[in-house]
């Protein structure tokens, strides 16, 4: 997402398919995961951050989104102790406010469930019908 809102125009990209991934590092619900810490020490390098800018602001793809962001398909679960769904209401709602093409979908489990056999052809079948849309 940090690469597709950052240059998704002048890359020419066409669409994000997210999958459980953080939109907001500033939402007080992804700083409850027991590695945030991580995240916040090696997720960016701090000498690329502009000064007066936090990590948190600077890493977050909710503040890149703009009226010229790609179209944007989201998963996210339930019961995920790494991201917490409230990313996805964050996230839906910046792409909203903007105009931007989105759908996301919420379903059972954690983390890592989504790979789960049950769940492919359900995810593979919507991100289908999402592209497919997409001019």
């Amino acid at each position: 997402m940090l690469y597709s809102y950052r240059l998704g125009e002048k890359e020419k990209i066409k669409a994000v398919v997210n999958i459980v991934g953080p939109s907001d590092l500033s939402d007080p619900n992804f700083k409850n995961y027991s590695d945030y810490s991580f995240v916040e020490n090696h997720l960016v390098d701090p000498a690329t951050i502009p000064k007066g800018n936090s990590m948190g602001n600077f890493a977050s793809p909710v503040n890149l989104v703009n009226k010229n962001s790609p179209p944007t398909i989201s998963f996210y679960r339930n019961n995920d102790q790494v991201i917490p769904l409230s990313q996805k209401g964050i996230l839906d709602s910046v792409l909203n406010k903007n105009g931007i093409f989105n759908q996301s979908y919420e379903f059972p489990g954690g983390h890592l469930d989504w790979m789960n056999e049950k769940n492919a052809p359900f995810l593979i079948n919507k991100i289908d019908e999402f592209i497919k849309t997409i001019p």
